[in-house]
Parts: structure tokens; C-alpha cells; sequence
């Protein structure tokens, strides 16, 4: 398969091939997980747990091929390929690089720990068995811990997971900016509850219901259900399996529509970019986000720059009246609306309001650098994880189940992934402001149910774009602003502070 012009012909198509055959074997990798989250029975995770080990043992076995290395040095000297070949060819050298520095025995033991932990977590918090917990994730920070040692490349551990997601990131940057968005957060969430309208009332918003509602906004926002599905899960999360087959979930709470609404506008919002991006880059390197950190500004500026605005409610408002005959009975756009910006210190980290969100977020990543670091142990977790919910948003969880069990990350291994929302909120925020002087006013085009002209701005901006630029390049490029914290601030400020 040729999936672009240029480069020796034949040794061009063995690296295509070879870059096919990784996106074949990830792609059967994630359909397993899919599975595993939104229909396995509970009897067949150990067999889910080998067969995910077996995939991955064969995927790392695949990138590290000898022959794959002389590839990539060959086309490197060719000087006859094009822009887009030059960024596959990057692209690859650095995951293999990543991969000839771990043993394959060690990545099918912490594909097989993951997988396990993931079951374990499941049950393990339905029950708030914390002990239990502890003894599945133990293994996978351990395996993770050497996993960071073997690649290195940073100043700490804990740089070589960060860079997995975030390329580029150290923590010895990313620490002054979570301590500095800190310090501008936390004066923000007294007034800004003071300043919120009131909850929901407590009535029956059936899960079916809400599920017809979640496919309709979804639709609405510019998924194509003809290259897609929508599920429910423990977790909500989006997965592409391949071009043309993007998955997401959600997960339903029939006292609080808002749950399942958030959920829906933010794994769309992932969703959405996997469907944006351009078919000719299916099956190579080039067919994904630059970084996690550029994912999930996608899924923000959807969940809050969208759906916590008033015009989104207005737009909103039939179709509620019509999925909820008697639970919306009293209410409007304006009390729906003013309940899913209401600010109010949370126990759960998804469920959190867009004040405090980030606070979750910069109690994850301390903690995440002291388990990489070897200052923090699995079994201290639990204490550290509530004394910091004390400090930072003024919560004691009084439970493990509210507490450090509520995440799927790090029973999944996914340590480093946590700082990309952070991140994913301030590239948003700024994506909102240069579409606003783009499109004209979001609110507004909200209201009309003009989403395509947001959808738009993004296609060309940040989609259209897949993997070709380095993240902070294609933000500055889509924005004309450099990373910083000011346009989110100003974002919080005019949304929960100004009145309406």
C-alpha cells in the first residue's frame, strides 16, 4: 500500500507495510479493550487479560524488528521525501525508539496487570474494597516505574510516562504551572459558588432516555453514527479501532442528566477529531493527535466552551422536554443551563465543575511524581490522595470508592495521562477565543444549532492537520497564542462571575 508519493518505491512500501501492520495490531488491541469495558462477562478477564499480553508482546516484537531499524535509517538518508513522509518516518523512529529500550517480557506482564487491574478495579470499587485495590495496582506502577527507568530521557522517572502522552513534557515544567494555575484557582471557587444557581431537583431521568438524548446530541455536534457507536460504561472513553470506526461511551446517573450530557459533549468532542482526520493518513503514523494534551482541547472545548453555555441549553430545550416529559416539568433552558455551571467543591474528578476541575488535576499529577519518584508507595496512596483533597478542595472522601479508587487511570497504567486535561483546558479555552473571532459568537451560534461552523473552525485549524506538527506548534498555529493560563482564566471569570 502506497499511502503517499515519494521515497525509493521499495524500500518506502516495506516501511508502509510495516507501519500498517502496527496500526492493524493496536487497532485489535483497543476493539479488545472496547469489549472488555461495555460487554466482556466478568468470567472471561483472565483470558482478555492473556490475549491483550499476547497483542501487545506481538505489537512490541513488531516496532522493534531489526530490519524496521534499518528501514527508518535508510529513508532518513534518502532526501527524497516529501513533508508528510518525513513526519511518518519521525513519528516511528521515535515510538521504536521508545520500544527497543523495553524488554517485550515486560510489556506483556504490564499488558497482563492492566488488564487484570482494570477487572479488579471495577468490582473492587462497587464493593469499596480498598485493600484489594491496592494489591491490583501495585504491580502495574511497579512494571510502569521500570518501564520509565528502561526509556529515560528526563531529568526523573516520572518524564519518560509524560512523554508517552505528552511529547516533550517534563515535569520540571509542567510543576510551576500547576502551582501557578493553583494559586489563581483556588481564590476563584468561593465566589464562584456563591455565585452559582441552584442543582436540579432529585427526579427519574430514565437511562434509556438519556441514551436516545446522548445519540441525538451527539449527531447534533457532527458525529457520524455511520463511522461510529455510542455505549455506556463504567468510565467514559473514546476508542478508533481504525479509520472509519470511532467509539465512544458514556455512563448514565438516572437522578442527574448533566452526568451523562458532560460525558457526551466531551468523548464527542475526541470522537469528532478521529473522525476529522484526513483518510489518506489511515493506517500510518500520521493517523492520530500529536499528544493527549491536543486531544483532550478538542473534548473541553466541546464539554465547557459548548455545552456549558446558555445558548446550548436554548438549543437544547425540546429535545429534553421531549425525552423527559415530567422531569423537566418547571424547568427551562436558564435552570438547566445555570445547574450544569453551578460550582461546588466535588468528591469525583468527572464530575467536578470547570472551577475546580483542575485542582483534581494537580493533586493527580504530585501524586503521580511521588509514586514514579519512589518518595510515595501504593500503600501510602489512599492517605496521601485524601489529605491532598483536604487541601485542595477542602474534601475529606469518606470513602476509597470517592476517594482514590474513582479513576480507571492507574489500575490501566496510565500514569502521566492526567496532566494532558490540564493542559487540554488552557488549548481550549484558547481555541474558543480565536473561533469566537473566527466564526462570530459561540453562544449565539449555539442557540441556532449552528455547530457545524465551530466543527468547522476545528476541521481546518487542529483535525485536518492529524499528527504533522509538534502540539505546542499546531496550538500556536491554530490560535496565533502560546501556551498560557490567562484565556482560561478569563474564560472561568466571564462564565462564573459575570452575570448572565
Amino acid at each position: 500500500m502506497r499511502a503517499v508519493t515519494g521515497g525509493p518505491d521499495a524500500t518506502w512500501d516495506r516501511f508502509a507495510h510495516w507501519a500498517a501492520v502496527l496500526s492493524d495490531l493496536a487497532g485489535a488491541a483497543g476493539l479488545l479493550g472496547w469489549d472488555r469495558e461495555t460487554g466482556m462477562p466478568p468470567r472471561g478477564a483472565e483470558t482478555r487479560a492473556s490475549q491483550l499480553g499476547t497483542l501487545a508482546a506481538i505489537h512490541h516484537r513488531e516496532l522493534v524488528r531489526e530490519d524496521a531499524g534499518d528501514l527508518l535509517e535508510a529513508l532518513g538518508r534518502g532526501g527524497t521525501l516529501g513533508p508528510d513522509e518525513q513526519a511518518m518516518v519521525a513519528w516511528a523512529r521515535r515510538e521504536r525508539d521508545r520500544a527497543v529500550r523495553v524488554p517485550e517480557a515486560l510489556v506483556r506482564r504490564l499488558a497482563e496487570a492492566r488488564s487484570r487491574a482494570v477487572t479488579t478495579w471495577i468490582d473492587a470499587r462497587e464493593r469499596d474494597d480498598l485493600a484489594t485495590y491496592v494489591q491490583a495496582v501495585r504491580p502495574v506502577v511497579a512494571l510502569k516505574r521500570q518501564v520509565a527507568e528502561a526509556v529515560g530521557g528526563g531529568a526523573e522517572p516520572y518524564d519518560a510516562l509524560l512523554d508517552e502522552f505528552e511529547p516533550g513534557a517534563r515535569a520540571a515544567e509542567l510543576a510551576p504551572l500547576f502551582e501557578q494555575l493553583t494559586q489563581r484557582l483556588r481564590p476563584l471557587v468561593e465566589p464562584a459558588a456563591a455565585a452559582s444557581g441552584p442543582a436540579l431537583p432529585r427526579r427519574s431521568w430514565p437511562a434509556d432516555a438519556q441514551m436516545s438524548l446522548a445519540r441525538e446530541v451527539a449527531a447534533a455536534v457532527g458525529f457520524d453514527d455511520e463511522a461510529g457507536i455510542i455505549a455506556r460504561s463504567a468510565h467514559p472513553f473514546t476508542g478508533s479501532p481504525g479509520q472509519g470506526d470511532v467509539r465512544f461511551t458514556t455512563r448514565v446517573n438516572e437522578h442527574d442528566p448533566l452526568v451523562s450530557l458532560g460525558a457526551v459533549l466531551h468523548e464527542a468532542g475526541h470522537a469528532l477529531y478521529e473522525q476529522g482526520l484526513p483518510e489518506r493518513y489511515a493506517r500510518t503514523p500520521l493517523a492520530d493527535a500529536p499528544s493527549l494534551g491536543a486531544h483532550e482541547s478538542q473534548s473541553l472545548f466541546w464539554e465547557n466552551h459548548i455545552g456549558l453555555q446558555q445558548g446550548f441549553w436554548r438549543y437544547l430545550e425540546p429535545a429534553l422536554r421531549r425525552c423527559f416529559p415530567g422531569a423537566m416539568d418547571g424547568l427551562g433552558a436558564d435552570a438547566m443551563a445555570a445547574a450544569a455551571r453551578r460550582v461546588e467543591p466535588s468528591l469525583i474528578r468527572v464530575e467536578a465543575d470547570e472551577v475546580t476541575y483542575n485542582l483534581h488535576i494537580a493533586l493527580r499529577f504530585e501524586l503521580e511524581r511521588g509514586l514514579m519518584g519512589g518518595t510515595l508507595d501504593v500503600a501510602d496512596l489512599p492517605e496521601a490522595f485524601d489529605d491532598g483533597m483536604e487541601r485542595l478542595l477542602g474534601l475529606r472522601p469518606p470513602t476509597a470508592a470517592v476517594g482514590v479508587m474513582q479513576d480507571i487511570h492507574w489500575p490501566e497504567g496510565l500514569l502521566g495521562y492526567f496532566p494532558t486535561y490540564t493542559l487540554g483546558h488552557l488549548y481550549a479555552a484558547q481555541l474558543a477565543a480565536a473561533a469566537e473571532e473566527e466564526v462570530g459568537d459561540l453562544d449565539a451560534l449555539s442557540a441556532e444549532g449552528r455547530f457545524t461552523d465551530a466543527l468547522a473552525f476545528l476541521r481546518e485549524r487542529v483535525h485536518r492537520h492529524a499528527r504533522t506538527l509538534p502540539t505546542r506548534e499546531l496550538m500556536s498555529a491554530a490560535t496565533g497564542r502560546e501556551l498560557g493560563i490567562e484565556h482560561f482564566l478569563t474564560h472561568l471569570e466571564e462564565t462564573y462571575l459575570l452575570p448572565a
